[in-house]
This record gives structure tokens, C-alpha cells and sequence, in this order.
């Protein structure tokens, strides 16, 4: 490790940063996306049953102890079940909205280091190379041709070091930007659902009123 701390230079240090941090998001949103992870339609399945006979209120319990967003979309939305459906709609658009940060919470910066990493390599090499042919001994035609091999290996290793940071930080990028996108996706879906739920049971519920009302 000295070695190589030596051989790169200064870099190595800004390498690790950004190594450490990369390493540090993949694990805090794998954690995170385990951690909020739910049965959506068997979540909806058991609102619907209670919103269907008239339990608002315990429905709202049952979403507000659930953990994950799609469970807190749902009980902003039953929180507004006096509203019209335009309404409900609002409010579920802006809660998902209110979640989206969190879901999509660092991810981009796994693309700044898959960006930034293999051009701080790259910088690491061309000032090996530029230290190198620098050297005196270079212009007196005097440069051995394992000094120049050595040379060569020291400055190349930095841009192997940033590609080495920049492949798996790319990779888990696209896995986890994916990821954010199916989560933001069940969101809308328990948005819209739970709107249609509470205004379909709703308006039922006021034609069963209107029907006994009239005596039928």
C-alpha cells in the first residue's frame, strides 16, 4: 500500500475519497431500499377492504405504522378523504413528490465519481509522464530504458486506479437510478389507487344515503 501511495502521489488520496464515498452510498441505499421495501398490492388489498366498510380512520392507522413512502403516500391520502377527487389527486402528486428526494437521496453522486475518477487518473498519469521526460538526464540523450519503463508503470497506474473506481461506481449507479425508478413508479400507482379507493367508496357510500333517503 505505501508502495502504491508513493508511486501515485497525492492523487491516491483524493482516489480514496472518492472510493470511500462511493462505497459509502452503495451501502446506506441498498440498505435504505431494503428497509422501505413492501407488498404493495397486498398493502392496497387489506386498505381497500377497510376504506370498502366504512373504516377510514383505521385504515389511516394501518398506512401510518407501515413503514416506506408508498405507506406514508397512502395515508397523506386518507388524511384528505374529505376532499374532491382533483383534490385527492393534488395531494397524492405532492406527497410522491415529497418522497422522490429521498428515494433518489446521493445517487447521482455515484455518477460524479464514475465521471470524475478516471479523469483524476488520467491527470495522475500525464503528470508522471510530464515528470518524467522533465527530467535533465532526458535531454542529454542520457535516459536508461528501464528508468523510462518504470516511469511509465508509476504514471499508469493512477488511470488504473480511476478506472478501478469508476467501473463498479457506474455500475451500481444504473443498478440503484433503477431501482429509485420502480419505487417512484409503485408510489404513483398507490397514489392514483388510493385516490380512486376513497372516491369510489365515497360515492357509493353517498348513493346508498340518496337510495334510503328516497326510500327505496
Amino acid at each position: 500500500m505505501n508502495e502504491l501511495i508513493i508511486k501515485i502521489g497525492p492523487l491516491f488520496w483524493v482516489l480514496s475519497i472518492l472510493a470511500v464515498y462511493a462505497l459509502a452510498v452503495v451501502a446506506e441505499r441498498i440498505l435504505y431500499f431494503h428497509r422501505i421495501q413492501i407488498n404493495t398490492g397486498d398493502f392496497l388489498r387489506g386498505i381497500s377492504k377497510l376504506v370498502n366498510a366504512g373504516k377510514t380512520d383505521e385504515a389511516r392507522h394501518e398506512a401510518s405504522i407501515l413503514p416506506g413512502p408508498a405507506a406514508r403516500v397512502v395515508a397523506s391520502v386518507l388524511a384528505h378523504a374529505g376532499l374532491r377527487r382533483e383534490e385527492l389527486r393534488t395531494v397524492a402528486e405532492d406527497s410522491v413528490q415529497m418522497e422522490v428526494f429521498q428515494i433518489e437521496k446521493n445517487i447521482r453522486g455515484l455518477l460524479v465519481v464514475a465521471t470524475v475518477s478516471p479523469l483524476i487518473g488520467v491527470l495522475g498519469t500525464i503528470q508522471g509522464l510530464v515528470g518524467f521526460y522533465s527530467q535533465p538526464g532526458l535531454l542529454e540523450g542520457k535516459a536508461p530504458t528501464l528508468a523510462m519503463s518504470d516511469a511509465v508503470y508509476q504514471a499508469l497506474l493512477s488511470s488504473a486506479l480511476g478506472l478501478s473506481i469508476a467501473i463498479p461506481a457506474y455500475l451500481f449507479y444504473s443498478y440503484l437510478a433503477s431501482r429509485s425508478r420502480q419505487i417512484v413508479h409503485s408510489l404513483e400507482r398507490a397514489g392514483t389507487e388510493a385516490v380512486c379507493l376513497v372516491c369510489d367508496a365515497r360515492q357509493r357510500r353517498e348513493e346508498g344515503e340518496s337510495m334510503a333517503g328516497r326510500g327505496v
